[in-house]
């Protein structure tokens, strides 16, 4: 992923709309690239600066943006048990139904 890739997926980031592809990649790129950290920090802060100061809460960066990344690799971690589970349920399901095929063909 290129920082310029990186960048215009951050919207998509704190709206939390990225597919798993698209967050796995986001995430591992943040993870190596300081620049784009730097750059995810300035839009983070700007963005809940402006939804904050309707609510008057105070906006810790050093705090919430860490929280908000955990969050996310959480998530990415969930989704990805989810789809193997799903996928070890749908096997199960075609093994069932070509046993019940074979019985009724006996």
């Amino acid at each position: 992923m290129t920082c310029k890739e990186f960048s215009s997926m951050i919207p998509a980031f704190m709206e939390d709309t990225l597919d798993n592809d698209s967050l796995r990649i986001f995430l591992s790129h943040l993870d190596s690239c300081k620049g784009c950290r730097e750059e995810l920090e300035i839009q983070y802060l700007v963005d809940k600066v402006f939804n904050q100061m309707d609510v008057g809460e105070e906006v810790n960066l050093s705090k919430d943006l860490p929280e908000y990344i955990e969050k996310e690799k959480k998530l990415l971690r969930a989704r990805k048990r989810l789809s193997i589970t799903a996928a070890v349920f749908e096997s199960a399901a075609i093994a069932a139904a070509v046993v019940t095929v074979i019985l009724y063909l006996i």
